[in-house]
């Protein structure tokens, strides 16, 4: 299990190529394998964890799963945002599925990744550069406040304002009926 707070800062990444050059000049090194993501997110039928800004999600990648749960947003000046977040080991994900259901939430969102991760000694910043089908690149910065600030003025011109919208929000602004964002 995995809990605590979470800070992180979102950024389009205009020019892919100028932020890997920008990483690897800051020291930043890759992880050996890049991760396939499937996030599966729940609210109950009238939307109440949404508009909470709470987050109930199921993620699968490299052959695990795990249940994962965010609490409200609470956002920086910088853009940047803290909230509370844990994330469990799930060994059956559809007992976890029907669990939820029991519960009165349904899947409401599917969102598939692929996401790069990139750290730097002794920093515990982490850099993880995401692929979305359809909306192009992007890059979290998440770890401790100080650290993320240095690394958005560090990265420069590689990466774009902060964006307070989450995937979702991103995804389904000029498609509100958008249920899904998955690779074809």
């Amino acid at each position: 299990m995995t809990g605590g707070l979470e800070n992180e800062s979102k950024h389009r990444v205009p020019d892919e190529a100028a932020l890997l050059q920008a990483l690897t000049a800051l020291g930043f090194v890759a992880d050996p394998q890049a991760d396939h993501q499937v996030d599966e997110y729940y609210d109950d039928p009238g939307g109440s964890l949404g508009t909470g800004d709470v987050v109930c999600r199921i993620r699968v990648h490299d052959g695990r799963a795990e249940a994962g749960f965010k609490g409200p947003r609470r956002w920086h000046d910088d853009g940047s945002h803290t909230r509370i977040e844990v994330e469990l080991p799930v060994p059956d994900v559809d007992e976890v599925r029907a669990a939820l259901v029991r519960q009165g939430l349904v899947a409401v969102w599917r969102l598939e990744k692929r996401r790069r991760r990139f750290r730097r000694a002794p920093d515990t910043l982490v850099v993880c550069l995401d692929e979305l089908p359809g909306l192009g690149l992007f890059v979290e910065l998440e770890g401790p406040v100080p650290q993320i600030a240095a690394a958005r003025e560090a990265l420069g011109g590689a990466i774009g304002a902060a964006e307070p919208r989450n995937y979702h929000e991103i995804a389904t602004a000029d498609r509100p009926d958008l249920d899904s964002l998955v690779f074809e």
